[in-house]
Protein backbone atom coordinates (compact mmCIF):
# COMPACT_ATOMS: atom_id res chain seq x y z
CA UNK A 1 0.00 0.00 0.00
CA UNK A 2 1.43 3.31 -1.08
CA UNK A 3 0.91 6.48 0.98
CA UNK A 4 -0.32 9.55 -0.87
CA UNK A 5 2.25 12.25 -1.55
CA UNK A 6 1.56 15.38 0.47
CA UNK A 7 2.10 18.81 -0.95
CA UNK A 8 3.74 21.68 0.93
CA UNK A 9 0.45 23.20 2.22
CA UNK A 10 -0.61 19.99 3.97
CA UNK A 11 2.76 19.75 5.73
CA UNK A 12 2.48 23.37 6.92
CA UNK A 13 -1.06 22.76 8.14
CA UNK A 14 0.03 19.63 10.03
CA UNK A 15 2.97 21.48 11.57
CA UNK A 16 0.74 24.35 12.71
CA UNK A 17 -1.79 21.94 14.22
CA UNK A 18 0.96 20.14 16.15
CA UNK A 19 2.40 23.45 17.38
CA UNK A 20 -1.06 24.58 18.54
CA UNK A 21 -1.64 21.33 20.42
CA UNK A 22 1.80 21.64 22.05
CA UNK A 23 1.04 25.21 23.16
CA UNK A 24 -2.30 24.16 24.65
CA UNK A 25 -0.67 21.34 26.60
CA UNK A 26 2.18 23.54 27.77
CA UNK A 27 -0.20 26.31 28.83
CA UNK A 28 -2.33 23.83 30.78
CA UNK A 29 0.70 22.45 32.59
CA UNK A 30 2.41 25.74 33.38
CA UNK A 31 -0.48 28.17 33.70
CA UNK A 32 -2.31 28.80 36.95
CA UNK A 33 -5.91 28.46 35.86
CA UNK A 34 -7.41 28.50 39.35
CA UNK A 35 -6.39 32.02 40.36
CA UNK A 36 -5.50 32.72 43.94
CA UNK A 37 -5.93 29.92 46.44
CA UNK A 38 -8.21 30.14 49.46
CA UNK A 39 -5.22 30.41 51.80
CA UNK A 40 -3.91 33.41 49.82
CA UNK A 41 -7.32 35.05 50.01
CA UNK A 42 -7.62 34.32 53.74
CA UNK A 43 -4.14 35.76 54.33
CA UNK A 44 -5.08 38.89 52.43
CA UNK A 45 -8.28 39.34 54.47
CA UNK A 46 -6.43 38.66 57.74
CA UNK A 47 -3.86 41.34 56.94
CA UNK A 48 -6.56 43.86 56.03
CA UNK A 49 -8.50 43.05 59.22
CA UNK A 50 -5.32 43.33 61.29
CA UNK A 51 -4.57 46.77 59.85
CA UNK A 52 -8.13 47.83 60.61
CA UNK A 53 -7.77 46.66 64.21
CA UNK A 54 -4.45 48.50 64.61
CA UNK A 55 -6.14 51.74 63.57
CA UNK A 56 -8.46 51.59 66.58
CA UNK A 57 -7.59 53.74 69.59
CA UNK A 58 -6.34 51.47 72.38
CA UNK A 59 -5.07 48.68 70.10
CA UNK A 60 -1.30 48.57 69.68
CA UNK A 61 -0.83 44.92 68.72
CA UNK A 62 -3.26 42.57 67.01
CA UNK A 63 -3.40 39.07 65.61
CA UNK A 64 -6.30 38.04 63.37
CA UNK A 65 -7.40 34.58 62.29
CA UNK A 66 -10.36 33.95 60.04
CA UNK A 67 -12.02 30.94 58.51
CA UNK A 68 -13.67 30.83 55.11
CA UNK A 69 -16.95 29.26 54.04
CA UNK A 70 -17.41 27.28 50.90
CA UNK A 71 -17.34 29.54 47.84
CA UNK A 72 -20.61 31.45 47.87
CA UNK A 73 -20.62 34.41 45.53
CA UNK A 74 -19.82 34.17 41.82
CA UNK A 75 -18.55 37.09 39.83
CA UNK A 76 -18.30 37.14 36.05
CA UNK A 77 -15.31 38.73 34.39
CA UNK A 78 -14.44 39.23 30.74
CA UNK A 79 -11.46 37.29 29.47
CA UNK A 80 -8.76 38.46 27.09
CA UNK A 81 -10.64 37.37 23.98
CA UNK A 82 -14.09 38.46 25.14
CA UNK A 83 -15.00 35.12 26.67
CA UNK A 84 -16.42 35.29 30.15
CA UNK A 85 -15.17 33.31 33.09
CA UNK A 86 -16.43 32.84 36.61
CA UNK A 87 -14.36 33.47 39.69
CA UNK A 88 -15.67 32.36 43.05
CA UNK A 89 -15.11 34.31 46.25
CA UNK A 90 -15.60 32.40 49.50
CA UNK A 91 -17.42 34.07 52.36
CA UNK A 92 -15.96 34.56 55.83
CA UNK A 93 -17.29 32.07 58.39
CA UNK A 94 -15.73 33.49 61.55
CA UNK A 95 -13.05 35.82 62.89
CA UNK A 96 -10.87 35.55 66.00
CA UNK A 97 -8.89 38.57 67.17
CA UNK A 98 -6.33 38.78 69.95
CA UNK A 99 -5.28 42.35 70.59
CA UNK A 100 -4.07 44.71 73.27
CA UNK A 101 -7.11 46.26 74.89
CA UNK A 102 -9.28 43.38 73.72
CA UNK A 103 -10.34 42.72 77.29
CA UNK A 104 -11.85 46.22 77.54
CA UNK A 105 -15.55 46.34 76.60
CA UNK A 106 -15.18 49.54 74.54
CA UNK A 107 -12.33 48.16 72.43
CA UNK A 108 -14.02 44.76 72.07
CA UNK A 109 -17.24 46.38 70.83
CA UNK A 110 -15.40 48.66 68.39
CA UNK A 111 -13.34 45.80 66.91
CA UNK A 112 -16.44 43.61 66.58
CA UNK A 113 -18.52 46.30 64.90
CA UNK A 114 -15.79 47.34 62.48
CA UNK A 115 -14.98 43.80 61.38
CA UNK A 116 -18.66 42.99 61.04
CA UNK A 117 -19.22 45.99 58.79
CA UNK A 118 -16.02 45.55 56.78
CA UNK A 119 -16.31 41.83 56.09
CA UNK A 120 -20.10 41.34 56.26
CA UNK A 121 -19.82 38.86 59.13
CA UNK A 122 -22.50 38.68 61.85
CA UNK A 123 -21.24 39.92 65.21
CA UNK A 124 -21.95 36.53 66.81
CA UNK A 125 -19.20 35.04 64.61
CA UNK A 126 -16.51 37.47 65.80
CA UNK A 127 -14.56 36.89 69.01
CA UNK A 128 -12.13 39.40 70.51
CA UNK A 129 -9.73 38.60 73.34
CA UNK A 130 -7.17 40.66 75.22
CA UNK A 131 -3.45 40.18 74.87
Amino acid sequence: MKLPKWDRNRWILLLLALMGAALLLLGGLLGDRGGASSSDYAGYLEERARNLCLSIDGVEEAEVFLTLDEPAAKTVSAGMFGDSGESVTPGVRGIAVVCTGGDLPRVRATVTELLSAALAVPTNRIRVAGK
